[in-house]
Formats: structure tokens, sequence, C-alpha cells
């Protein structure tokens, strides 16, 4: 038998800086028998299929099932090997952060391949740890395959959140984690309202916002353009000064063209405890559940956690108005089935949110409504599991325009670490 070695690099994310209509999810780079082919596409289940014995023998002539395979795969920017023992249609997977591998033994490579397709959606599969192959076959791994531990597809998707700023879960500030204590947050720090105020007379019942945020961002590996429609509902009890209040924000979100769900629900009390002439102090707290995914990266997850937060507010001279924002929260991942996947993330992170506004008024519009305009500044810090971007700051204005309508104008620029940075502007109107 030809003892053809196959070398393969899957890169599963967009090359930066790759015009947006021309990003492919995956690429696959396999030379075999000197024959190199490139090959891209919008799906990990589509790359997968390539990696069958018909298809590579319809791409390379002179592969049979039983030639040796080597591959080196980028997975969201998190690399692991893949290694077929000449003689055999046995894949092993192989992580080189953690030195972990699984093998798939079976009788044909559409089987194999099939089986490693289960093992990425987070199915039941026959994939077994290397020291249970025969020794014929572990004998032709290399010896850092042949003795590692079992591997995991949970431990792949960390790497991916560690190492790249592209995934839809968790690693960078658009991701469905991070978001979600953005939402905590922002509910802290701008009510149901328009203007920033200290001890603002305001009339009970309910209230409903809505608006649309646009977030625009780079990190090296990704792309991402982001639509959010940020939804709340907010019922202020007047006597005690206290907002119940629900919001969901839901996004469509656009990683080098492909396309990614995140929606999350927050349900809280915003309770004003202490006040007097010149401050006011409110303390927030709340529970969120969320969830993220896309088909072309074949996976999702679900989140839950909470936040409690502080909006401590003082009249300065000039008719400005400081406040200072504190946010911590808590959220980890859950096992959810999207689209016929069912990984676990198993993430556990506590997100830190420390900011600013200061304000003063403006104005008013030609109609007769007040004018305010302001700067703000948010610093936030990841602790917990790996992160790729676990710190970043976010310099804005925002400009709010009272009335029956109030309505918040924001733009906001970001910049993270590892090479993240973004921009965002976008609006609000309580009704």
């Amino acid at each position: 038998m030809r003892r053809n070695i196959v070398y393969a690099s899957v890169v599963v994310a967009a090359m930066a800086g790759a015009p947006a209509a021309q990003a492919q999810l995956i690429q696959v780079t396999a030379t075999v028998g000197g024959v190199t082919q490139v090959l891209s596409f919008n799906s990990l289940d589509a790359a997968l299929s390539q990696l069958t014995g018909p298809a590579l023998a319809a791409t390379f002539p002179n592969y049979v099932d039983g030639t040796a395979v080597q591959s080196t795969v980028d997975f969201n920017g998190a690399p692991f090997n893949v290694v077929v023992p000449s003689g055999t249609t046995i894949p092993v997977v192989q992580d080189p952060r953690t030195g972990q591998a699984i093998a798939f033994p079976n009788n044909t490579s559409t089987a194999a391949v099939a089986n490693v397709r289960a093992f990425f959606q987070g199915q039941p599969n026959n994939g077994v740890p290397v020291s249970q192959l025969p020794a014929s076959v572990q004998a032709a791994l290399p010896a850092v395959v042949r003795n590692a531990p079992p591997l995991t597809v949970t431990t792949i998707l960390q790497s991916a959140v560690a190492t790249a700023t592209s995934d839809p879960v968790a690693g960078n500030p658009t991701a469905l984690l991070p978001a979600m204590a953005a939402a905590d947050y922002l509910a802290a720090s701008a009510p149901s309202g328009g203007l920033l105020g200290v001890n603002q007379p305001r009339a009970g019942g309910w209230r409903f916002n809505v608006g649309m945020n646009v977030n625009l961002a780079t990190g090296g590996d990704a792309d991402t353009q982001q639509i959010q429609a940020p939804l709340r509902a907010s019922y202020y009890f007047a006597r005690s000064a206290t907002e119940v209040f629900l919001d969901a924000p839901i996004s469509w979100v656009s990683v080098s063209s492909i396309d990614l769900f995140q929606g999350s629900t927050g349900i809280g009390v915003r309770q004003r405890v202490l006040s007097g002439a010149g401050y006011e102090w409110n303390v927030t707290g709340g529970m969120r559940w969320g969830i993220a995914g896309s088909q072309a990266y074949g996976r999702g997850s679900a989140a839950i956690g909470g936040s409690l937060s502080s909006d401590l507010r003082f009249a300065l001279p000039a008719s400005y108005v400081l406040a200072i924002t504190n946010t911590m929260a808590y959220y980890e991942t859950l096992e959810v089935n999207y689209g016929g996947s069912a990984v676990n993330y198993n993430l556990q992170n506590q997100f830190y949110r420390n900011g600013f506004t200061i304000a003063r008024p403006i104005g008013q519009t030609r109609g007769g409504l007040p004018l305010q305009a302001g700067l703000t500044f948010v610093q936030t810090n990841v602790t917990g599991d790996r992160s790729r971007v676990n710190n970043w700051q976010e310099y804005g204005i925002v400009v709010a325009m009272g009335g029956s309508l109030p309505t918040r104008f924001t733009a906001t620029y970001m910049d993270g670490n590892n090479g993240f940075q973004g921009f965002r502007f976008g609006f609000t109107t309580a009704f």
C-alpha cells in the first residue's frame, strides 16, 4: 500500500482583512502526493464531509482508504491535530495545548468522519481513549499522541474562547456572556427615562423601552457586525422609589459574514437606598438567562447568572451631574440542544464593570424639549475561565432628550487587550 501522507489545515475562522463577500467559516488546505488543494466552506458539517474517503479520492486520485493522514486543525483559532495511522481508517483527534486525544475506530473513513462529526456536536459516539486502540495502531502514532489522556469537545471549545475573538458564546465583548453583563450594567445606570439626574420626580406605573444598537468590532481573527434590539418593560413604585424590570436584548451578529443569533432575558429590581440634598444612591439586583449559537458553527450554548450593581449620583456645580456605576456579575454556560448539537462549554466567569457618566443640560429642542449631553467611561475585567479579551474600555458620548418620549443617543469606542477594537452607536426611546 502506498504510504502517502496527507497534510491538512482546517481554519474555522475567516482570514482577517479578507473581503466580507469572500469570507468563509472554514478553509481546508490539503496536500496528497505533492498535490495541494485549498477548499473553503461555510459550515463545519460541509468541511467534515470533504474529509471522507470518497470526497478525498475525488479531489486526489491517488488517495485510498488506509492512506496515512496527518492534519493540523485551527478551530476558531484553537489548534488541534488529527492523525490517521497508515493502513487504518481510525482518526485520532488531539489538542496540543492540553495533550489530550480521542480516537474513532471504524471500518471506513466515511463512518469514522461521521463519528468525528458527532463528537463535535456533543452526540454519543464510539470515540475511545488512544490507550484502547490495538497495540499495532498505537505503535504507528507519535509518542505524544500514543500516551495522551482522553479528550472532550469541551476542551476544544474552551481553547477557542481562550485564543480567538470570533466565538459566539464567550471570549470577546460582543459574545453572549459579556453582553449579558453589559445589559446588567445598563439596567443599573440607565433606568427608563431620558435625562441623567439626581432625585428626579417620576410618576409611578408602567414604562417601555425600545431602540437599536449597532456594534462594529475587529479582533485580529474576525470582523464582527452586530445589530441589537434592546427591549425593556418596567413598573415604578413612586412611593418607595422601586423599579421592577424585565428586559430582553435580542441580537443578530455577523462574524466575517457568518450569521449568529444571540439573546437574553433579565429580571431585576432597582431600589433607591439613600438620597439627600445633591446625592442619590440606587442598588440593582437581577438574574439573567441567555442563548447564542449558529447553524454554520454547528453549535450553541445557554448561559445563566446574576448581578449586583451600585449607581451613585451627585449634583455638581454648573448643573453637572456625576453618576458612578459598579456592576459585579457571575455567568456560567449551560448545555442546550441547538441545531442538533448539545455541547457544553463548561465556562464560569466573573465580570466587573466600573464606570461613570458626567452630563449637563445643553439647551432645548425647537419644540422646547430639554437636552442633555455627557461623557461616559466603562472599564470591564473578566476573571474565571480563560477569555481571549479579558479586559476592555469603553469611551462614549451620550445625548439625551426629555419629554413624553424621552430618548437617549449614544456613541462608544471600545478598546481591549489582544487587539480588540470596536465602535457602537444606538438609541433608546421610553414611552
